[in-house]
Order: structure tokens, then sequence, then C-alpha cells
């Protein structure tokens, strides 16, 4: 699937659902992403290095994710993630992360596109943000995200707050 302005040199950006039996792609990626840019994420990476393969399998009971690769190269990858007690239409979006090399370039948004096909019935999308996150409040906001009003104080005790936005109907 050709879908962005990719860096040069690169090649055809292809789009992926993982499976269960991906676990060990999601979990690289992620120990990546938490690598890449620690301060954008509530987990760090000596906390998600510990999980093991059943952790990651049941992580894949309730969320779908996607990569995006260019040539065998992952570059991307978010997930989506049924959460309890909200409206069946509803979908937040996690783990979400691009490296720095394709940034800017719409993988993000190809990888969204992705996770709505597969989801065809879902029509609100939502996510929440550290508020000092300055650079995922804009690209958030240049996919079209607007914020909910609410936010909530993390329970790590590091006084960090979050913002929901969304995303949809």
């Amino acid at each position: 699937m050709l879908c962005c302005h990719l860096p040069k040199g690169s090649g055809t950006l292809e789009l992926a659902m993982l499976g269960a039996d991906d676990w060990p792609i999601a979990r690289e990626v992620r120990l990546r992403a938490l690598k890449d840019s620690p301060s954008a994420y509530i987990a760090d990476y000596e906390d998600e290095v510990t999980v093991g393969e059943d952790g990651w399998r049941e992580r894949f009971t309730r969320m779908r994710w996607v990569v995006a690769r260019d040539t065998a190269r992952i570059v991307g990858m978010a997930s989506s993630v049924r959460v309890p007690g909200r409206a069946p239409y509803e979908r937040h979006i996690e783990s979400v992360w691009v490296d720095p090399r394709y940034r800017r370039n719409g993988v993000l948004r190809a990888i969204l596109a992705q996770l709505a096909t597969a989801e065809p019935a879902v029509t609100e999308w939502r996510v929440w943000v550290l508020d000092t996150n300055t650079v995922a409040r804009q690209v958030y906001d240049r996919l079209g995200f607007s914020p909910t009003g609410e936010r909530q104080l993390l329970s790590d005790g590091s006084g960090r707050r979050e913002i929901r936005l969304r995303f949809g109907a």
C-alpha cells in the first residue's frame, strides 16, 4: 500500500495487523518506542522488558495491533483497545509510536486508517496524552482529534496528568 511520503531511499509502506503469535514483534517495537521516547509514555522500559510471552499474549486478547513496515523494518505501531464499561462503538488508541525518521510523513495516519478499516463499527476513537507532550497533542490535532475536557492524574505518584482526545462522531 502506497500512502505516505516516506524518507528518501525508503521503500513502500506496508501495513499489517498482528495476531497473538506475533507478540515478539509487538514487544520488540514497544521496547524500541520506550527507548526512543521514554517521556511520551506512562510505562517504562525497565518494567516492559520484564513482560514475558504470557503477558503479551494476554494483551492480544483485548487489543488489536497494527504495524507499518518499510521493506522489512517496522517503522510504526499502534493498538486499539475496547475499554470495559465504555460504549461498543468506542476504542482507545494506545502504544502509538513512529520511528523518528518517518515522522511527519503520514505513517500514523495510515496506521489509524488501518485500525478503522479493521473495526468498521467503531465510530469514536479516543486517546489519552500526557498534558506535557505538546508534540503528540499537535500530531493528534492535525489528525482531527479534539479535547474532550477530561483530565486524569496518573496513579504512579509522579503528579503527571493526561488529557483525553477524541476523533469521530
